[in-house]
């Protein structure tokens, strides 16, 4: 006779999962389903089951106490936990309440039916091996279950250790152009001697944060040589936290790239998740900004939100660029439009989350089983916990932020430090932004030279009768004599030689502009930016010229006509 089995999941589609997947075996038949723990003592009783398949977060009655429930009845049937929660804690609590076995979720089809067997060794046991499902058998609802709450105090701060940090860097950052060709778009220099990513990484510790993961994907090596073991941000820590950089690794079942930002998550979920966390904190690693995390935080726990978005006012023509909000009174959300042709509001997301961990554990499950999701939170995820009535709130942050997306807006950003009084302040000694620097000889700007609204970093040298306005000169930079630089950006050890000019333009590091060659000039009068940018290891020869807009692909000698990168 086969063995009957009940199946207890708030989630349809698991149990329709598991049903297909018991369709073909033989000596097992599915009698009936529950979708709660309440349920499910009435179909016991009721169907009377040789074997109970339990889920453990339902709402309501959770699978543990109706498995103790089950347990304590005469003639109690079997019961094996099934549970994306595969933690020592939840195989512990199984089977103190009585369990007859734990199998995780994600190893349903591998480990169920040979554990079923051993326990019912006199079911016949069919002769070919289980069959793994095209689809892994591990989701979580969105309809999460009541969760407990990180606590609100009085001046606003959670314990570091209820907050784990993960920081998104893996972007390839492809309108950055020649920018990003060998580096990720979070290592970008930025401002003469930083980095990108040093802006999520400084407001974390600024805000008492230490407990960091690093999600990274596209030409990690600059990222990896930048960060180190985070020494430079008091991150070098063991048991108290620290920072660990999550690479995009293979399993055994899949090989699959990370597909979006939400399946960068769920990819490390295991890592983002372990010691319990209440709140996970997900930061873009490209944005320039001083925030302190702590009041978002008290924020999301005082509205005991599922999930917090920081959001900011941005211009009618910038929000298309971002995914829009609609609030209410309260700044709950009410609408969410992921980069919208025709925004209906200027409150765009800062790309900056707290989400409830169990709430995120959920919503990545669910997206990882919707077959056209991108797996993205602001194209997916968000929009779908908005439209299901989770408490989805806004957290409005008023000072400066900027997205460093595209070659136009990395060359305003730059400008906008250079403005009387500057628009974003990098010497608040009440909020240090950290960096990894070497030792560089002191700047000389020798007699005769003239720099005006200048960012100028150690190692620089302007030779007598250069002019150099409006520019950020970054570490070992080299102005010829006579050479002028306006209104440009130049990177580490590159040399501007005798007579040349630079105009509006963006060169990377180790560049060479050739005497009396041209790079970039100003706007025409049609007004648009026209940035020139050059590519790493680039050789200009001398008296050559590079046109306005122009971008010049790395690890070239340009001596006649220029390689041209794709336009971003």
């Amino acid at each position: 006779m086969p063995v009957r089995i009940l199946i207890v999941d708030d989630n349809r589609r698991f149990i329709a999962s598991a049903e297909r997947f018991f369709a073909d075996e033989l000596g097992v038949t599915v009698v009936g389903s529950a979708l709660s723990g309440a349920e499910a003592l009435d179909q016991v009783a009721r169907l009377n089951p040789d074997l109970v398949l339990m889920d453990v977060a339902m709402p309501g009655m959770d699978g543990l106490e109706s498995t103790q429930r089950i347990k304590a009845r005469t003639n109690a049937p079997l019961v094996i936990i099934l549970t994306f929660y595969d933690t020592p804690k939840y195989r512990q609590a199984a089977y103190q309440a009585g369990a007859d076995g734990f199998v995780p979720k994600a190893d349903f089809g591998e480990q169920l039916l040979p554990l079923i067997f051993t326990l019912l060794p006199d079911l016949n046991k069919p002769d070919r091996q289980p069959v793994l499902p095209a689809t892994r058998l591990h989701t979580r609802p969105i309809e999460a279950p009541p969760i407990k709450r990180a606590a609100y105090t009085k001046n606003g701060w959670l314990s570091s250790q209820q907050v784990r940090t993960v920081i998104m860097a893996g972007g390839d950052g492809t309108r950055l152009g020649v920018l990003t060709a060998r580096r990720a778009k979070p290592a970008v220099p930025f401002a003469g001697k930083y980095r990108i990513i040093d802006f999520a990484l400084s407001n974390c510790v600024n805000s008492g944060l230490f407990d960091l993961m690093v999600l990274t994907q596209y030409l990690p090596h600059s990222l990896n040589a930048h960060i180190g073991v985070g020494r430079p941000w008091d991150l070098d820590r063991g048991f108290t936290g620290g920072i660990r950089m999550l690479h995009p690794f293979r399993e055994r079942e899949h090989t699959d790239w990370q597909s979006g930002t939400a399946n960068a998550v769920l990819q490390n979920l295991s890592f983002i998740t372990d010691n319990d966390p209440a709140l996970v904190l997900v930061l873009a690693g490209d944005h320039v900004y001083h925030m302190n995390y702590g009041p978002l935080l008290a924020f999301h726990a005082e509205h005991q939100a599922d999930l917090t978005i920081a959001a900011t006012e941005v211009s009618i023509e910038d929000a298309p660029r971002f995914g829009v909000l609609a609030t209410d009174g309260e700044q709950r959300v009410l609408a969410f439009q992921e980069k919208p042709q025709r925004p209906t509001s200027t409150l765009a997301s800062m790309g900056i989350y707290v989400f409830s961990r169990k709430v995120l554990e959920h919503c990545l499950h669910e997206d990882h089983l919707t077959p056209d999701s991108s797996h993205d939170f602001g194209k997916d995820i968000i929009p779908r916990l908005v439209g299901s009535g989770q408490r989805v709130f806004a957290y409005r942050h008023e000072g400066y932020w900027m997205d460093v997306g595209t070659i136009d807006t990395y060359w305003r950003v730059h400008m906008d430090l250079l403005r009387h009084p500057p628009a974003f302040k990098l010497n608040d000694r009440s909020w240090v932004i950290r960096t990894h620097s070497e030792e560089r000889p002191p700047m000389l700007i020798e007699a005769g030279a003239s720099a005006q609204a200048c960012l100028i970093t150690d190692g620089v040298v302007i030779a007598p009768g250069a002019v150099v306005e409006r520019s950020i000169l970054s570490p070992g930079v080299y102005i010829g004599p006579g050479a002028i630089v306006r209104d440009s950006i130049v990177f580490t050890d590159s040399y501007v030689e005798a007579g040349a000019h630079v105009e509006r333009a963006i060169i990377d590091k180790n560049v060479i502009v050739g005497p009396n060659a041209c790079v970039g000039r100003r706007d025409d009068a049609d007004g648009s930016p026209g940035i020139t940018t050059i590519g790493k290891n680039v050789q200009i020869a001398a008296g050559l010229t590079i046109d306005r807009g122009m971008s010049i692909s790395p690890d070239v000698y340009l001596e006649q006509e220029p390689l041209l990168w794709p336009s971003p």
